[in-house]
């Protein structure tokens, strides 16, 4: 009996090795494919710009899913459990993002100009926030069942941090990321107290919730170090201390994707009768809200790599925090799942329209 079992962890732990191996080879090749695409700079090119958006969604969008297949190949094989997957969600959400957002002020020189776009860029994604709110609010009214917190989170929440961050910067360049940062701190105001009530509801949070979360104390941090940055120019962050920050902050999108992967294997993904708010919400995440955006920054004659920045955010699919919330917070996390990554299917589809938009409407 000892031989047997010891003859099936060998076997287990060499198919284990291969498919790491082959995964690792496909994400590599793929992170290859998105490092070559010629896109900085080459934005005015006309015709060629839908196809390299489309191809620098398509590659962002296929490591994601290949990182989230090791969720797949963990729940199946047992690795992780239900109880595993809420201990990895409390990583990301309290751990990982909050090294994202301080590291990216690590490197930053603060200047007017660069506070001046700052508080546009929190205006500006205030905005998008609460039209995304009360538009959802008024579209998803009659469902009331749990799935209806998943549907209003859709809507109102991007994928800035484990899609847009990436995407933005291979666009634009790392200099978008401050405004990245700032748009993701907005988002964890909003996702924090709105977000939470939506799994609680006529539950009363917590006042102090508005400001002591994630989001908004790392990008307080962030600001905090790089406004000592400007005084003291000569100071530079120790390694011993930038390096394991970058290293923790490096975990965010690996770990959250391991855990929609870990929802995805128990929530299959083939449509349902009954689930046309689910359609419903995709259209205005995807469609109505970018559009609304776009058509905003025009009427207001709005320019520059803020804008850039927060118009891509909020092109991105929902949030993989709908399933990361709904894990923690005893919501319908298997939905929640499938709704994530359907999202994210479609969006394929509708990025690089609003992508390739963005830059005709705002050419940097």
């Amino acid at each position: 009996m000892g031989e047997d079992n010891k003859r099936e962890d060998d076997r287990v732990s060499a198919v284990t090795l291969a498919t790491c191996a082959k995964t690792a080879e496909l994400t590599n090749e793929a992170a290859a494919l998105f490092t070559i695409l010629p896109l900085y700079g080459t934005m005015s090119e006309g015709d060629d710009c839908l196809l390299e958006n489309t191809l620098l969604v398509a590659s962002r969008v296929a490591i994601l899913f290949l990182i989230m297949g090791a969720g797949v190949l963990a729940a199946k094989v047992r690795w992780v459990n239900g109880e595993g997957a809420k201990q990895i969600t409390n990583v990301v959400l309290y751990i990982a993002t909050p090294c994202l957002i301080f590291s990216s002020f690590l490197s930053v020189e603060i200047t007017p100009d660069l506070i001046n776009n700052i508080a546009k860029t929190a205006l500006f994604s205030v905005a998008v926030h609460v039209f995304a709110i009360l538009l959802s609010r008024l579209a998803i009214r009659k469902d009331q069942t749990k799935r209806r917190g998943i549907y209003l989170m859709c809507v109102t929440f991007s994928n800035c941090g484990y899609m847009g961050i990436p995407l933005a910067s291979g666009i634009l360049g790392p200099e978008c990321v401050v405004y990245a940062s700032v748009y993701i701190a907005i988002f964890h105001l909003f996702a924090w107290t709105y977000g939470i009530s939506l799994y609680r509801p006529g539950e009363k949070l917590p006042r102090r919730s508005l400001f002591l979360n994630p989001g908004v104390v790392s990008l307080a941090a962030g600001l905090l170090l790089a406004g000592l940055f400007a005084a003291m120019p000569q100071w530079q962050v120790p390694s011993l201390l930038g390096e394991p920050l970058e290293l923790l902050a490096s975990l965010n999108s690996p770990l959250a994707m391991i855990v929609l992967g870990y929802h995805l294997c128990v929530s299959p993904l083939r449509p349902r009768a009954g689930e046309g708010k689910m359609w419903l919400a995709f259209a205005l995440k995807l469609v109505v809200i970018p559009a609304a955006a776009l058509g905003a920054s025009v009427l207001l004659g709005l320019s520059g790599l803020w804008l850039s920045t927060v118009l891509i955010l909020t092109s991105t699919p929902c949030a993989t925090n709908v399933v990361l919330f709904a894990a923690r917070f005893e919501g319908d996390a298997p939905h929640a799942a499938k709704v994530v990554s359907l999202c994210t299917l479609i969006s394929l589809l509708t990025m690089p329209l609003f992508l390739a938009l963005s830059m005709v409407v705002n050419p940097l």
